[in-house]
């Protein structure tokens, strides 16, 4: 199915999914090699991505909270913040996992749940391929970050509790080893967890809202944010200047929420 839509696959025998991933245990029996599959360093594409933007002249306002709106005759006037007030003729909401906790501040319904996910990252062992992989009955995924090598999985519902709960980590490590031959600990460089904004249906929130005219919501992508983040990008940037979207939204469209929620 997914060749018949241009995706290159191959599917492999054990042995050949150990010529491509040394590490691999015997108890791989095969897999799915994805060549035109890429991965990245989320925190460095993000920072580079910032950099971008105000090299084409966007202002960047960090360690501010938004707290409120302002509204009147259909739309947003002012985003209120604790630094004061900022005017703008288009507001974006993609505040992720919090982006709920502002919109009930506008009265519109957003039924998108806190999924907190964890990783592992440790030094990444000499020899280890620049590959992902997935790590599919684990439900774990592997993916080499220059130096490091992160392991991550797990969906906890905890609302917007940032704590990390050692039973999710822990099975993360138990899941590792089964497929590589790799300590999940060797060279601890960090633990994480983090809150990704999914949605009942698991299809993402873009488009403009019903209620407040000059509002585009886009939000709910689930594990999906860095994959689909760009597109997401360029489609609010068209409806925000009015230009026609390159796919149709009507999947993904904020009002059906209020359908879901029903």
């Amino acid at each position: 199915m997914l060749q018949k839509h241009g995706v290159s696959a191959a599917i492999l025998d054990g042995d050949a999914a150990r010529a491509l991933a040394p590490q691999a245990t015997d108890r791989v029996v095969g897999g799915v090699y994805f060549p035109d599959d890429a991965h990245l360093t989320p925190d460095r594409f993000v920072q580079a991505l910032a950099q971008r933007a105000v090299e084409h002249g966007a202002r960047l306002e960090t360690g501010i909270d938004v707290i409120g709106f302002e509204t009147g005759d259909k739309r947003i006037t002012g985003v209120m913040t604790n630094r004061g007030v900022i005017r703008a003729d288009q507001i974006v909401l993609a505040a992720g996992a919090w982006s709920p906790q502002l919109s009930r501040d506008l009265d519109l319904p957003l039924d998108v749940q806190p999924a907190k996910g964890y990783s592992i990252t440790v030094e990444r062992p000499e020899g280890f391929p620049e590959l992902p992989m997935h790590l599919v009955e684990g439900k774990v995924v592997v993916t080499p970050m220059g130096e490091t090598l992160r392991f991550a999985g797990t969906l906890e519902l905890a609302g917007l509790d940032e704590s990390v709960n050692r039973r999710r980590v822990e099975a993360i490590r138990r899941v590792v080893p089964q497929y590589l031959k790799v300590d999940p600990y060797a060279g601890l460089v960090e633990i994480w967890r983090g809150l990704r904004p999914l949605s009942p249906d698991t299809l993402p929130v873009i488009g403009r809202s019903r209620r407040w005219e000059n509002l585009v919501i886009a939000t709910g992508h689930g594990m999906l944010g860095m994959s689909l983040g760009p597109i997401t990008g360029q489609l609010v940037a068209d409806l925000v200047t009015g230009s026609p979207p390159s796919l149709d939204l009507t999947p993904f469209r904020p009002d059906r929420m209020e359908r879901l929620l029903a």
